[in-house]
């Protein structure tokens, strides 16, 4: 394999892990058992790692873009920033207006999130909390939730609502987060 096609792999892993969010939010629209549940937070576990090696793998091979920037930005946001939602509503069918609004907290903090980190050259920083590591905490409070109990109870949507804030302020603060990878 010639050298200039390597440089296409970080964007094909970005990709990746898109594919992994849309396809996520299109299966709760019509299953939202235990098992499909289970099978989203894990498949959302494995774009974590796309979205990680991506990144890592651009540096490596000295491909980075402003392109493969944007799509890893459209893709975290699909991934990361949409998918633990839909997962969420998929559990809980019958939610009130105002908790509807609390979780539209989260992707819009989300977005706001990516756009000013793509206006920005950070080299050895990021401000505000990553959007996937935010995911990554939505779906582990999901996952941990689906190994206790097959419904939604309160106690689940009441922790993973404080969340929805907590992590919404945490994505748009102006705190310093060290770069990995």
């Amino acid at each position: 394999m010639k050298a200039t096609r390597l440089k296409h792999l970080p964007n094909i892993l970005t990709f990746c892990n898109m594919v992994i969010g849309i396809v996520v939010v299109c299966s709760m629209k019509h299953s939202n058992t235990i098992i499909s549940i289970k099978t989203s937070c894990y498949l959302i576990y494995i774009a974590v790692v796309f979205d990680f090696l991506d990144g890592c793998l651009a540096r490596f091979l000295n491909a980075s873009s402003e392109m493969g920037k944007q799509l890893d930005s459209f893709a975290d946001f699909a991934t990361f920033g949409i998918a633990p939602i839909a997962i969420f509503i998929a559990q809980n069918t019958h939610l009130p207006w105002y908790l509807m609004l609390i979780l539209a907290l989260y992707p819009i903090a989300g977005v706001f999130r990516l756009a000013r980190y793509n206006l920005q050259d950070y080299s050895h920083y990021i401000i505000g909390l990553p959007i996937t590591v935010a995911g990554f905490i939505l779906t582990t409070v999901t996952i941990i939730n689906s190994y206790i109990s097959t419904d939604s109870t309160v106690i689940y949507t009441t922790i993973y609502l404080i969340l929805i804030v907590i992590l919404s302020l945490m994505m748009v603060s102006c705190i310093r987060v060290k770069r990995i990878g």
